[in-house]
């Protein structure tokens, strides 16, 4: 307490050095914020504020960040309360805490004033988690709007799987495209990325909850209307056949279970 922060590097051991005077700022606000959480955590602190918390970090460190607050599990059962200006960081943390956990948050968004200097607050912006977006846009009949949000939401939940799959073992997929400059079609990802899950030796119920999510999905013909567009990405082309409501509740109820199982395998 009250003395230099000082480090040392694995290349000189015993060798310490006064961390203000090495470090990047955005090194030196990422050990700033890994000593109060450990205090915080020391001392059994139920609330955690996160105040501007990204500030001057990289994006690399950015995403250890909110995994270290919302993966880790070392925040588990405290209330977090996090502000910041980096609304693209805020957004990836809605898509990757899940449906569940970001049904769960209340958002407040702070809004330009418009000439009167007043504190303008919308309290309940719109969620931007995809899973609960499709659901929602499902449940109001706007069939469109529901496979738009899936699209974004199996990407999203696809790419969560390959990490997960990564870390436990050999994450190579092999995926075709359409030409040099093409993206690859989502059907082709979730085919290949099933495969290789249905390797994973003696599968718990959440992987085979992921297997059965990827099944629903590979089950819709792949020359179907409602694939065309996941394939295609979001735009506004005219069609002149109407999306099924069956299989689009079918590839929304089918995105619902793999957020679900990735939860499951975040908490075991």
């Amino acid at each position: 307490e009250n003395g230099k922060i000082e480090i040392e590097f694995a290349g000189q051991p015993g060798v310490r050095f006064d961390a203000l005077m090495i470090l990047s700022e955005g090194h030196i606000r990422c050990l700033g914020l890994a000593i109060l959480l450990a205090k915080n955590i020391a001392e059994n602190c139920p609330i955690v504020i996160f105040d501007d918390v990204v500030n001057a970090i990289d994006d690399d460190h950015r995403d250890g960040i909110w995994r270290t607050f919302f993966e880790s599990g070392l925040l588990d059962g405290k209330q977090v309360i996090l502000t910041s200006h980096a609304e693209e960081f805020l957004h990836r943390i809605q898509q990757e805490l899940g449906a569940e956990r970001a049904a769960q948050i209340r958002r407040y968004k702070f809004l330009p004033h418009e000439g009167e200097y007043h504190l303008r607050i919308d309290t309940d912006p719109p969620t931007k988690n995809y899973v609960l977006l499709a659901q929602a846009s499902v449940q109001a009949e706007e069939k469109r709007d529901a496979l738009r949000h899936a699209r974004a939401a199996i990407e999203s939940l696809t790419d969560r799987i390959w990490t997960w799959m990564g870390r436990r073992q050999d994450g190579r997929l092999e995926l075709r495209l359409a030409g040099p400059r093409a993206n690859w079609e989502l059907n082709n990802k979730c085919l290949k990325l099933r495969g290789a899950v249905a390797r994973i030796p003696n599968p718990g119920e959440a992987v085979l909850s992921i297997l059965s999510g990827l099944d629903a999905l590979l089950h819709v013909s792949g020359a179907s209307i409602e694939w065309s567009y996941l394939n295609g990405g979001t735009h506004d082309a005219q069609r002149d056949h109407e999306f099924d409501r069956a299989t689009v509740r079918t590839i929304v109820d089918a995105a619902v279970a793999m957020d679900g199982a990735l939860e499951s395998l975040r908490r075991s």
